[in-house]
Formats: C-alpha cells, sequence, structure tokens
C-alpha cells in the first residue's frame, strides 16, 4: 500500500520586506507550522546547512536552538510530514538542494495528485449519471 502524505497550504500575506527570517517565517506559515521562533529557526538552520551540502542533526539543532532533542525530532517531523524537508540516516535535508527546487517537487507533487483526483472526479461523475438515469428508467416502468 502507498503511503499517504499530506500538503496542507495556507493563503497568508506576503512578507512586508525581502529579509531571510521574513521569508523563512513566511514559509512556516503557509505550511500550517509553527508561527514562533523555533520552527523558523529551524527551518533556515535546515536550509543552510542543505545548501552547504552536510544537512543538520537533531543533536545540531538541540545544541545550536538550545531546546530539548525531543521537541527538536517533534518539530523535524513536522517538517517531513509538510514535504518539505527529509531525513537520510542521521541527518536532515531540505527535500531538494534548495528552496526553489523543494517548492518545485511540492508543486509537481500536488499537480500529479490533482490530475489523479481529476480522474476519480470524471469516473464519478460517469457513475453517478449512469446511476442516475438507471433509476429514472426503472421509475417509468
Amino acid at each position: 500500500m502507498a503511503s499517504e502524505e499530506k500538503i496542507v497550504l495556507k493563503a497568508v500575506t506576503k512578507p512586508s520586506r525581502d529579509d531571510v527570517d521574513e521569508l523563512t517565517n513566511w514559509f512556516c506559515k503557509v505550511f500550517g507550522l509553527g508561527e514562533k521562533e523555533l520552527e523558523p529557526a529551524m527551518l533556515k538552520e535546515i536550509i543552510e546547512n542543505t545548501t552547504g551540502g552536510s544537512g543538520t542533526t537533531s543533536k545540531d539543532l538541540n545544541r545550536k536552538l538550545d531546546v530539548p532533542r525531543t521537541t527538536v525530532i517533534y518539530h523535524l517531523n513536522r517538517f517531513i510530514y509538510s514535504g518539505i524537508v527529509v531525513r537520510k540516516g542521521r541527518r536532515y535535508y531540505l527535500r531538494s538542494e534548495d528552496m526553489e527546487s523543494t517548492i518545485e517537487e511540492l508543486q509537481a507533487d500536488m499537480e500529479r495528485e490533482f490530475g489523479r483526483m481529476m480522474e476519480f472526479a470524471q469516473k464519478m461523475d460517469e457513475l453517478i449519471e449512469s446511476d442516475m438515469h438507471g433509476r429514472r428508467r426503472t421509475r417509468k416502468r
């Protein structure tokens, strides 16, 4: 059975200025992640370490952000669930080599899923129409 993934996006007012912290906060809000300081700080660290090619570990984030490791892992799992972050061994990375590519991959996932939904919607319409015609014929007799 295929794994289930969930991508939830919120419409959020664009950032007031082009600044790394503002944009990081904005991305977290759009993905329904924490609007507090922790998740944007974690995302920024993950982006920087992915760009550097090394990724990051929960232990690195624990030390750098001075939060319990269990809290770090909880939030890392939220990033993974959102589709932004992947885990490779003990390291965490953006899903792709940079934020732009990560968003492009998520967009492709959504387009593929909407294509599947359209197929099912068409099939559903056909089945309902067929069922309605069948019931009409039965009533006229």
